[in-house]
């Protein structure tokens, strides 16, 4: 296993380990559910990268089955384990905004942990910068999302173990992220873009559309 493929698997125990103890009353379901989470992230996150490098993928198809070399797009793997949650909630009659809210509060840690997997394996660059903490002489993105995800993650356990509205930690990882990954893009080298748009900020900006909606419905709820 490559160093890349040790850190997802790290990633995805530390999320379920961190839901167990912030959810302990939900340990049954917290494992029931991460597998629907996981399988179907996984596949998103891989469907959304291959889109992005199309024509290096249909050149050589094989590749599409190769995760341990990298390729796992983000956005892919949120939309793709939202819909693992979903599966879930309904195959097992559960809430799904109460099992989006457990899956959404430790995302960010498993993020934050997977993010040093490009840096293993030399991508998401950053553009040129003298700053002293440049990595190659780059902006170290990976860096700067995996301590904004730890905040974000740290931010959502807190409020947790507050009083709240079923699906209000989902909206605030959705709305986080979203500015998170939107300002970042700016340091991006050679982004994915249709025309003249970036594909990650155009689905930032519909995360942090949908985190509004999510939370104006479970006020009136």
């Amino acid at each position: 296993m490559s160093i890349y493929g040790l850190l997802i698997s790290i990633s995805i125990l530390a999320c379920l380990s961190a839901a167990e103890k912030i959810f302990p009353s939900k340990k049954k379901e917290i494992w029931d559910m991460g597998l629907y989470a996981v399988v179907a992230g996984i596949i998103g996150a891989r469907l959304y990268h291959v889109i992005d490098y199309w024509q290096y993928y249909t050149s050589d198809p094989l590749q599409v089955f190769k995760l341990w070399n990298g390729g796992l797009g983000i956005w892919g793997a949120i939309i793709g384990g939202i819909i693992g949650v979903g599966i879930y909630s309904w195959t097992r009659r559960k809430t799904f905004p109460e099992s989006a809210d457990m899956a959404a509060t430790v995302l960010p840690l498993g993020q934050a942990i997977g993010r040093w997997g490009n840096f293993f394996n030399s991508e998401l660059s950053g553009k040129e910068t003298t700053l002293p903490w440049a990595v190659q002489g780059r902006h170290p993105i990976f860096l700067y999302e995996s301590l904004l995800d730890l905040l974000l993650f740290f931010f959502l356990v807190s409020t947790a173990k507050k009083e709240r509205i079923p699906g209000f930690l989902l909206s605030i990882y959705l709305f986080g992220y979203g500015v998170i990954r939107f300002v970042l893009e700016f340091l991006r080298v050679g982004p994915w873009k249709v025309g003249a748009l970036n594909v990650a900020q155009m689905v930032s900006i519909l995360s942090i559309v949908m985190s509004l909606i999510i939370y104006i419905k479970g006020r009136r709820a």
